[in-house]
């Protein structure tokens, strides 16, 4: 990590369904903060936060009905699609980097995500912000 700047950032991309069940008063202003941009100084601090109960109890016992943007910090043009649902927390590299197979990891559990995620970064970021 560069200094002591972000490794990665979250924020809320767009929604592709309505929440089923209704989200509550508490899921509904975790996702407003979550329409700001959100950021993590590891892989670990990512991946505790998308299995916090917090996190689980939003996206947890519902189908998927948003989709959120993973970036590098130092890199926003760096982006993984996050689906979130009751199935379980998906990855979608939808620019091919390679890091995963058919570019896409479904998360087993928070110690695979920390690890997808660190992978992924190693292989999309570079000091130069270019694609190897």
């Amino acid at each position: 990590m560069e200094g002591n700047k972000p490794l990665l950032t979250l924020v809320k991309s767009r929604f592709v369904d309505e929440a089923t069940p209704a989200l509550e008063p508490k899921e509904a202003g975790l996702l407003e903060t979550l329409s700001m941009l959100c950021s993590f100084h590891t892989a670990e601090d990512m991946a505790s936060f998308l299995y916090s109960e917090m996190f689980q109890g939003l996206i947890g016992r519902r189908p998927p009905f948003i989709i959120f943007e993973i970036g590098v910090y130092l890199d926003h043009t760096k982006t993984l699609e996050l689906i979130a649902s009751e199935d379980g927390v998906l990855f979608a590299d939808g620019q091919a980097s390679g890091a995963f197979v058919d570019n896409i990891h479904k998360a087993t559990n928070e110690q695979d995500a920390a690890q997808q995620l660190s992978h992924w970064h190693q292989v999309v970021y570079t000091s130069t912000g270019r694609y190897d």
